[in-house]
């Protein structure tokens, strides 16, 4: 008993930290891959593909052993270790600056998702095609996908919008990266032998912030541009998380076919079932879409977090609904559920007052890239 309870400990420790780790490496191969010439495509760097595999592995098979092995209240707390070790990698790995709100912040999103996963989670057994299907044609489950889904759109519209501003902004600025900057250069004040741990950010009475990245190259970017950039970062990491949560879904109720069809009772032979895995394929790539998009523009100190929140409130009430548990649920769970929730409105609050006005490039020091 005790050999399982500390393997299931161990999966969801390592599969918290992989996941932070992988997406950290992600973000700083973003982050090179823009400071350098973009030449070569981002899906050859080595230090992104070891990301990737990193976080789609740690994202799997760590969390299945762990709630094959623990109860969700012991998992649940588990899983938030990945925000702290977020908060340490982008610090040491990124250099980036943690400031008070960023410490305020991660402690809140912390405590308000242990309150939420642990009061909101309930047991179901595997349910047949048929039980899904009943469940799938419920009326409240089909007005409450269909104004998930709106609200989805509405926010991948808004994110397109935000795109195409920032995109404006940055060729009216004229802010795109010069041709043929090393790395080495970037963030390394002229003449000197060092690198500088803080990124040469001057901000000019015109609206421009200006930039050295060394070698007599300064850069000049709007204020416009500094916002569009971190709006459409910010949404994309709430709709990567959204997804995220229907992915989950799907993958609940394909775990459960899977089950009943190991046990002999045939499950893959109806639309249905096909269409379950093929929207489980569909919502994946949307959800690396967004994350990687959300990663290139913004600080993993906001991405993480908010990918989380969006992800962890959004299939707790999808899984409520969808399994029609919501009268399962006590007084007690249901105040500790809203506590949760203020607690994580409040800590992505304080994380997205941070402000990143080039976050990116003036970040890293004089290292070379993976694949050079």
């Amino acid at each position: 008993m005790l050999s399982r309870l500390l393997l299931g400990v161990g999966a969801s420790v390592a599969g918290s930290l992989g996941h932070s780790l992988g997406m950290t490496l992600q973000k700083r191969a973003h982050m090179q891959h823009e400071a350098a010439s973009p030449g070569r495509p981002l899906w050859k760097d080595r230090q992104w593909q070891l990301g990737l595999l990193l976080y789609l592995f740690s994202s799997t098979a760590p969390p299945t052993i762990a709630l094959s092995m623990l109860p969700v209240f012991v998992a649940a707390p588990l899983a938030a270790v990945g925000l702290v070790a977020n908060a340490v990698f982008a610090r040491y790995i990124l250099d980036s600056t943690f400031a008070r709100t960023d410490a305020m912040g991660t402690l809140l999103v912390t405590m308000g998702s242990c309150c939420v996963a642990l009061f909101g989670a309930i047991d179901e057994p595997p349910l047949s095609l048929g039980q899904l299907l009943r469940l799938y044609k419920r009326p409240a489950y089909v007005l409450f996908f269909s104004v998930y889904a709106l609200l989805v759109a509405v926010l991948i519209v808004a994110e397109m919008g935000w795109r195409r501003r920032y995109a404006r902004a940055s060729e009216a600025a004229g802010s795109a990266m010069p041709p043929n900057v090393p790395l080495g250069s970037v963030g390394a004040p002229r003449g000197a032998g060092h690198v500088e741990a803080e990124p040469l950010l001057r901000t000019s009475p015109a609206g421009y912030s200006s930039v050295e990245y060394g070698a007599g190259v300064e850069i000049k970017s709007t204020r416009a541009e500094q916002v569009a950039r971190y709006v459409s970062g910010f949404l994309s990491a709430v709709i990567s998380g959204l997804i995220c949560s229907q992915t989950l879904l799907l993958a609940k109720s394909g775990i459960g076919l899977v089950l009943l069809t190991v046990h002999g009772d045939m499950q893959f032979n109806d639309p249905l079932a096909i269409a379950i895995v093929v929207g489980l394929v569909v919502t994946a790539l949307a959800n690396l879409y967004y994350i990687q998009r959300a990663l290139r523009l913004c600080s993993t100190l906001t991405v993480v977090p908010l990918c989380y929140c969006s992800s962890s409130l959004s299939a707790l009430l999808s899984s409520l609904v969808y399994f029609d548990q919501i009268r399962l649920l006590t007084p007690i769970q249901i105040s500790m559920i809203a506590a949760g929730i203020v607690l994580l409105a409040a800590g992505v609050l304080l994380l997205s007052m941070k402000a990143e006005p080039h976050e990116g490039p003036l970040h890293l020091g004089s290292e070379s890239s993976d694949d050079e």
